[in-house]
């Protein structure tokens, strides 16, 4: 058998065992989170764009989330506006979620422009609408709101009408001014409404990992309680913490499982919902 051949039987194979899950997974729903470099380089974010349209193709229903937390603090910087953090939250002023709604905008019309130019319907928006996420906002943190209540009919009529939305972290506090919300929360807060059979972390990470600066160390799979454990750790700290929590709560709410991968590995969606061992970290309860 030539070279030519023995590639053309692993691709046979590698169908064969993705059988059983399309199988499995048909008609349900994947949340993903778009976030890290995926969002400032297009190939990458195409990468993975091509691997929600292939889950579309073959009948899970996927909804995208997505951040923009480089380009905002990019154009911060640019215009003169200091970015700074409190517990791994950005703080945001008048002038900052100005500029969070102006380059999440942006972003969305791009993503949903690539999915529409690989036939995939999409449809963009924001938690704004039909106040479809409520928040409270977070005092300390300015304009920054903590998910109280998510409108899934609003997102269920979007899918039925055979889109996937694509939705960009922006809700309405108590008084209907616009905040700004950790992508990642809203991630597992709409997982948890949708009751989602996946919740997907794109990250610039492998996953989880026992020593930080070893990517031999990838845990690929844990249950709440150990990752409970986990968030008394050295390591994690600053943005992850949120990302932590809000896989707990997606996994304790309902979810039945969450996974945290490497965006900027190629067709990683697919190697990890699809293959038997994955590529990421898998949290169940």
């Amino acid at each position: 058998m030539d070279n030519t051949d023995a590639k053309k039987l692993h691709q046979v194979e590698t169908l064969i065992e993705s059988l059983p899950y399309i199988k499995d997974f048909r008609d349900k729903i994947f949340v993903i989170k778009l976030g890290g470099s995926m969002l400032v380089d297009e190939k990458k974010r195409m990468m993975v764009l091509e691997d929600i349209a292939l889950l579309k193709f073959v009948g899970i229903n996927p909804i995208i989330i997505h951040g923009g937390g480089k380009d905002i603090t990019d154009l911060s910087k640019k215009l003169g506006i200091e970015t700074r953090f409190v517990d791994g939250l950005r703080f945001t002023d008048d002038a900052t979620l100005d500029i969070a709604m102006m380059v999440l905008g942006k972003l969305n019309s791009e993503i949903v422009g690539e999915m529409e130019s690989i036939d995939c319907k999409a449809i963009g928006t924001t938690g704004k609408t039909g106040k479809m996420i409520m928040a409270k906002r977070l005092e300390k943190l300015g304009f920054v709101g903590d998910v109280e209540k998510v409108d899934a009919s609003i997102i269920k009529g979007f899918l039925d009408q055979d889109y996937i939305p694509v939705l960009q972290p922006i809700g309405l506090d108590e008084n209907g001014k616009a905040v700004n919300i950790n992508a990642d929360d809203l991630a597992s807060a709409i997982a948890q409404a949708m009751k989602a059979e996946k919740l997907i972390y794109l990250t610039n990470v492998p996953g989880l990992l026992e020593n930080e600066k070893d990517e031999k160390t990838l845990i690929s799979s844990i249950n709440t309680e150990e990752l409970k454990e986990k968030l008394k750790w050295e390591e994690i700290q600053g943005g992850m913490i949120p990302k932590i929590k809000s896989i707990i709560e997606a996994v304790e709410n309902g979810v039945k499982s969450v996974h945290i991968i490497d965006g900027r590995r190629e067709h990683s969606v697919l190697l990890e919902v699809f293959t038997d061992k994955g590529i990421g970290t898998m949290v169940t309860e």
